[in-house]
């Protein structure tokens, strides 16, 4: 009899560690599929973020180039045009627009992006040479101090003091977007000639680095989204 009870007892013990065992185990399955799940929908978050960055980078050329979303020119049918000659009318105009010879073009962009300036002027940015503008508008890269609308407080250290203007997709072609909560990309615009970039070339062409920054739909403390920030560097010619 205490054989029996003995063995009855040590079964009992044994049953009770191999649920133990059992239930930890269950607890790390689940831990390790809810996390699974949490970086499945991270990335699916940053893949969304890129998209919409990739699209605000061809919406700025669109921009640059002065057409619509459908490719037809912006004048007389977007919504919210660019000034009057800062932006090619037809397709004859868009072969010789953007030289640094064009006069037009020196109303294109302003070193502080056109901060105090209309809407329809804002979101393109020029930088002098350092010997006539030792002061520059932004210390640090531009784009760190940029007005994402992203949830995140920035400044521009020198001259500028706020944060600097970026434009929202579709707003100088009539892009639609179609993504549901989630804000719309944003992207800025620097404009420079050969001179700027110190090339020994004589070319006119100019050169325009974009500056896309793409959300998802995560928002995280303080209403900072998951973003994505792209660039690219355009020439129309």
């Amino acid at each position: 009899m205490k054989s029996n009870s003995k063995q009855q007892g040590f079964v009992l013990v044994t049953a009770l560690i191999f649920l133990m065992v059992l239930s930890v185990l269950g607890v790390m399955a689940l831990r390790g599929s809810l996390f699974e799940e949490r970086f499945a929908a991270n990335d699916r978050d940053l893949a969304l973020a890129r998209e919409n960055a990739e699209l605000a980078l061809r919406d700025a050329e669109r921009d640059i180039l002065g057409i619509r979303f459908d490719g037809q020119f912006c004048v007389g049918l977007c919504t919210l045009q660019r000034p009057a000659g800062t932006r090619p009318a037809n397709a004859a105009d868009a072969l010789t627009f953007w030289i640094s010879t064009n006069d037009a073009v020196n109303d294109v962009a302003f070193k502080d992006g056109g901060l105090s300036e209309p809407p329809n002027k804002q979101g393109v940015y020029t930088r002098l040479p350092v010997a006539l503008d030792p002061s520059p508008a932004c210390v640090k890269p531009l784009w760190s101090g940029a007005d994402w609308n992203d949830g995140v407080a920035r400044a521009c250290d020198g001259s500028t003091t706020v944060a600097v203007p970026t434009v929202a997709f579709g707003t100088f072609t009539d892009a639609p977007f179609t993504a549901a909560n989630v804000p719309r990309p944003r992207y800025m615009i620097e404009m420079f000639t050969t001179k700027d970039l110190n090339f020994s070339s004589t070319s006119t062409k100019l050169f325009f680095r974009i500056t896309a920054v793409g959300f998802g739909r995560t928002t995280g403390a303080g209403g900072a989204r998951t973003s994505v920030t792209l660039q690219s560097v355009f020439s129309p010619l």
